[in-house]
């Protein structure tokens, strides 16, 4: 079976410092990793078949090139050209942008989990989904009403 290559919790924190991501960036990264490796450990003890180093991967570089325009295709072209296709395939179900899209919307585990543990994070702290939802519609001026249900939905599929 093709098993590509996912960097470690290690190499991640190098490409991020690199990169030149902003440290307050980094310290959000890691904030999400926790997040993201607790809801995986507590799949994965449900005999969910979770891949938690890709997991902790993408929660790591989920926002590497954070301060660029778009920054998810940004990451997603980094992390291609770094060789970990399946990270960059992670990242890439993170946003909120057009989530009424089929195609941006995060299908897997590890997607979800992704998603997810990014709306609990305002910076370095875990907040409430309502709390973070709140945070991005003074930040973007927008309702982001049926986004936050979308969201809502992923969290009561993790959860269950």
């Amino acid at each position: 079976m093709n098993n590509p290559k996912i960097p470690t919790k290690e190499e991640c924190i190098e490409i991020l410092t690199k990169n030149k991501t902003p440290s307050q960036v980094i310290e959000h990264c890691k904030t999400v990793c926790k997040v993201a490796e607790e809801i995986a450990d507590k799949l994965i003890a449900k005999g969910i078949n979770i891949n938690k180093k890709l997991v902790t991967a993408a929660a790591l570089l989920h926002d590497v090139e954070r301060v660029k325009g778009d920054h998810i295709a940004e990451g997603i072209k980094l992390l291609k050209s770094l060789s970990f296709p399946e990270v960059s395939q992670v990242i890439g179900k993170h946003s909120l942008y057009k989530i009424e899209e089929p195609e941006r919307q995060p299908k897997t585990f590890e997607e979800k989990i992704i998603f997810y543990a990014d709306k609990r994070c305002i910076g370095n702290k875990v907040v409430s989904l309502k709390e973070r939802f709140d945070c991005l519609e003074k930040t973007y001026n927008m309702n982001l009403s049926k986004e936050f249900e979308f969201t809502k939905k992923i969290e009561e599929e993790l959860m269950r």
